[in-house]
């Protein structure tokens, strides 16, 4: 392992190592946990995170050349230890005595890239207690995404919209889905109804200013 603090040393050395990657060291040593949620070989790790029913702040995330994420979160000095697929399959945990690869790494399969948009409103959230009792238990959790706070209890969410009141309509299911589930399911749970249920769906970027619109409403009020 190499430590190297001052900009021009870091400018140096990829300097001799284009091709290198970036590992960012995880557990006490930098007091960050990653939360790996690999989608292949067949298992959709994401789903089977969100499924353990626990809380998903918003932090900094990174997309994987695989089409998973990579969730930060501030762990300070805890020593959680870190797992491959214990806690779910298709989801490890990085923490002590371990690293994550960094944003800006390029691999065979592609690279790793910053999620621009939480960045606005991200930033290293402390990892809620219990993900902590899950990381620390290093057992897998047998938990149905059909229970538990996240259930989706309103069917009408996904009724049809059509044009002339999609923009109404969505903004209201926005300001539901963040009253029942985390900012981050609520995301992927409105770009799901945008597309299935809208006629014609919203653009990406219209979807995008309403949802942080209600979600900084939401984060002032609470």
């Amino acid at each position: 392992v190499i430590r190297i603090n001052k900009r021009e040393e870091i400018i140096e050395l990829f300097g001799q190592f284009p091709g290198a990657g970036l590992g960012v060291p995880t557990g006490p040593l930098n007091g960050l946990t990653a939360i790996d949620c690999d989608v292949k070989n067949g298992i959709d790790g994401w789903s089977n995170f969100l499924a353990l029913d626990v809380d998903i702040p918003i932090t900094a995330m990174v997309h994987t050349p695989s089409g998973g994420v990579h969730l930060l979160y501030e762990t300070g000095d805890l020593k959680i230890p870190s797992s491959v697929g214990k806690i779910a399959p298709g989801v490890d945990v990085r923490s002590y005595g371990a690293f994550a690869q960094g944003p800006g790494t390029i691999t065979k399969v592609g690279t790793y890239k910053w999620d621009h948009f939480w960045s606005p409103l991200a930033k290293l959230a402390k990892m809620p207690q219990d993900l902590i009792e899950v990381c620390m238990s290093s057992k897998q959790q047998k938990h149905s995404n059909q229970s538990g706070k996240k259930k989706l209890v309103r069917q009408t969410l996904l009724d049809k919209v059509y044009e002339g009141g999609r923009n109404d309509e969505m903004a209201s299911r926005i300001g539901s889905l963040l009253t029942e589930l985390d900012p981050i399911t609520a995301w992927n749970a409105i770009l799901y109804i945008n597309e299935n249920c809208c006629e014609p769906p919203l653009s990406r970027r219209e979807i995008e200013n309403t949802f942080r619109s209600i979600l900084k409403r939401e984060m002032r009020n609470d």
